[in-house]
C-alpha cells in the first residue's frame, strides 16, 4: 500500500501539469502565490532549524550528505503546495481546525512508525525541526480534507483497513490508536492513489489561478513535477540525494 509522502523530499504532492512562472518581483520573497508572499527568512530559518536538528539525530540515523540548496528547494516546494491547498479549500468552503490537523499528526505518525516520537525522529534525521513539521503535516491534512470534498466515496473498504491495521500492529506492536480511530485515516490512505487522480483537475486549476512564481535566487517552478527545481546560475544548482525520509508503506 501507499501512504502519502508528506516528508519525501520535503514536499507532499507530485501532481502534473501546474503552470507557473520562474521569477518573482516582491522585494525579499522568495516566492509569490497569487497575492501570498513566502518571505526568503522564512525558508531561511525552517533550514536553519532543520541543520540544527540534525546535528542532534545520530549519525548513523541523520540523512547522507544533506545539501542546504537541496534543502532550501524542498522547504519551498512544500510552502507552495501549502498555499494552493490553502487557495483551494478557501474556495471550496473546506476549513480544518487545529483540534482536526492533530489528530491527523497523531494518526499519520502512529500508523506510520508506531510513535508520534519516532516520527519526528525521523524528520529530524531527515533536516525538518520538530517545530517545522506541523507545516508539512497541515499540507496532507488539508489534501486529505480536500479529497473528502470532491470525493467522499472513495476510500478503501473496512476489510482492508483492518487488515492494514492488523499488519501494522504485527509490525510494531500495541499501537496508541484503536482500530476503530485509525479506520478512517487508513481508508483514505489505502485510497490515496484514487483520491488524488480526482483531486488533480482541482488543484491544477487553482495553481494556474494564483500563477506562482519563484525568486530565481532559488531556482524555477516545474510545472510537471509541481515543484522548485535547480537552474543554471541560481543558489541551488546542485543535485542533491533524496532525502532518507520516505514516508511511504509497500511503495
Amino acid at each position: 500500500m501507499k501512504f502519502p509522502r508528506l516528508l519525501a523530499g520535503l514536499g507532499l504532492v507530485v501532481l502534473t501539469g501546474i503552470a507557473g512562472t520562474a521569477c518573482t518581483t516582491h522585494a525579499g520573497a522568495a516566492a509569490q502565490v497569487g497575492s501570498s508572499t513566502i518571505e526568503t527568512s522564512t525558508v531561511r530559518g525552517i533550514v536553519d532549524r532543520g541543520f540544527e536538528a540534525v546535528s542532534a539525530v545520530p549519525a548513523q540515523q541523520a540523512a547522507q550528505s544533506l545539501d542546504r540548496a537541496e534543502l532550501q528547494r524542498r522547504t519551498l516546494t512544500t510552502l507552495v503546495q501549502l498555499q494552493v491547498l490553502e487557495s483551494e479549500a478557501d474556495r471550496l468552503g473546506v476549513t480544518l481546525s487545529s483540534q482536526d490537523v492533530d489528530a491527523y499528526y497523531q494518526a499519520y505518525a502512529v500508523l506510520q512508525f508506531g510513535s508520534v516520537e519516532a516520527f519526528e525522529t525521523r524528520a529530524a534525521a531527515a533536516g525538518f525541526a520538530k517545530k517545522d513539521v506541523g507545516v508539512i503535516v497541515r499540507t496532507g491534512a488539508l489534501e486529505s480534507a480536500l479529497g473528502d470534498k470532491i470525493a467522499p466515496t472513495t476510500l478503501a473498504s473496512v476489510a482492508d483497513a483492518r487488515a492494514q491495521y492488523d499488519s501494522i500492529v504485527a509490525q510494531v506492536g500495541d499501537l496508541p490508536l484503536t482500530f476503530e480511530a485509525a479506520r478512517p485515516y487508513l481508508q483514505r490512505f489505502l485510497a490515496t492513489d484514487q483520491r488524488a487522480v480526482k483531486l488533480r483537475p482541482l488543484l491544477t486549476a487553482a495553481a494556474d489561478r494564483e500563477h506562482v512564481s519563484i525568486n530565481p535566487r532559488f531556482g524555477s517552478w516545474d510545472d510537471q513535477q509541481f515543484a522548485v527545481v535547480s537552474a543554471p546560475g541560481t543558489i541551488a544548482t546542485t543535485a542533491a540525494p533524496e532525502s532518507a525520509l520516505d514516508l511511504t508503506l509497500g511503495s
